[in-house]
């Protein structure tokens, strides 16, 4: 018998090298209209900041993610989470 595994994105995590690029990445989010959250950095995710950004990528598209970033010239990470 062959079974398949799916995975899908749940989420995916942006994480940054100091809080205050978690703050100044959140303001120009928040001002083009993104959903997200703030949270903890997740333990198997290695990062200099204690927070990252949370979205849905359901509801937001990485390419004007990405873009969007551009703006504001601050290094980041996009880590996808996967899940069954």
């Amino acid at each position: 018998m062959f079974t398949h595994n799916f995975f899908s994105v749940n989420y995916v995590v942006l994480t940054f090298q100091a809080t205050h690029y978690v703050l100044k990445a959140e303001k120009v989010l928040l001002e083009k209209g993104f959903k997200f959250d703030i949270i903890p950095t997740p333990k198997d995710i290695s990062s200099d900041c204690g927070m990252s950004i949370r979205f849905d990528p359901k509801f937001t598209s990485k390419d004007l993610l990405i873009e969007t970033l551009k703006l504001i010239n601050i290094d980041y990470n996009i880590y996808e989470k996967w899940m069954k």
